[in-house]
């Protein structure tokens, strides 16, 4: 059993380690535990100088606000309340998005040497996005600072922290998408990339359920984990 910064037994297991780099498959029952794991890693890899990629995914239908983001403009509140949707902000930047389980989600965390470029980080990041979707047959490129997008089409977030001596990137990438959900308790961003052009969620945003690509999630965690051999996601030496 592979085990924590904190040398506990948790749900983690090790897929494979590249030099530094180890990848792990860790998925705590909610999203509010999971957001919490990907801080406990932060945390951790400035205090240990570890490299993680970790991969997870979504449960429940949760909002994850960014951590510049207010509930009462970025949600439908009483829509959310009817539904029973509940809300958690995280550490990282970004906008406000729906996590349920048709959401595929990495994290990767390291300690942080000197001043890194976020542009470059994103960077990383979206390249190991576009390496996967690649190896599963979607053609995909970086859009505005963070996207992945199958040509105007949103298909993953990013976003990253500087806290705690370390570096925190993590994102998503869409396997399916309840629109009708999305819509009702989603409200439209108050700033958003220049190639959203004021379109709403779902005319903005795919799945790979939408691109005809029946992957199963062992297919989608092996495309994401060969793609970081080939990066080896070194950003923190940036």
């Amino acid at each position: 059993m592979w085990r924590s910064s904190l040398d506990q037994p948790n749900r983690a297991r090790l897929i494979c380690s590249y030099g530094d780099l180890e990848v792990i498959r860790w998925s705590e029952p909610t999203v509010e535990m999971n957001l919490a794991v990907d801080e406990q890693l932060a945390q951790s890899a400035g205090q240990t100088g570890r490299r993680i990629l970790r991969l997870w995914w979504g449960s429940k239908p949760t909002i994850v606000l960014g951590c510049g983001d207010k509930p009462e403009t970025a949600m439908n509140l009483d829509e959310c309340e009817r539904r029973r949707i509940g809300w958690v902000k995280r550490v990282t930047g970004g906008g406000t998005v729906l996590q349920t389980p048709g959401v595929f989600n990495y994290s990767y965390t390291a300690p942080s040497h000197g001043r890194m470029d976020m542009r470059r980080v994103f960077e990383r990041g979206t390249e190991l996005i576009v390496g996967a979707l690649a190896q599963l047959g979607v053609s995909a490129q970086q859009r505005g600072i963070s996207d992945v997008a199958v040509g105007d089409l949103k298909i993953s977030g990013n976003a990253q922290a500087r806290k705690w001596r370390s570096v925190l990137l993590h994102g998503t990438v869409l396997v399916d998408v309840d629109y009708d959900l999305l819509e009702a308790v989603l409200r439209h961003p108050h700033r958003e990339p220049d190639y959203r052009q004021g379109r709403s969620h779902r005319n903005f945003l795919t799945s790979l359920h939408d691109l005809g690509v029946n992957a199963s999630s062992v297919d989608i965690e092996r495309a994401v984990t060969d793609a970081a051999k080939r990066l080896a996601l070194g950003v923190e030496n940036e």
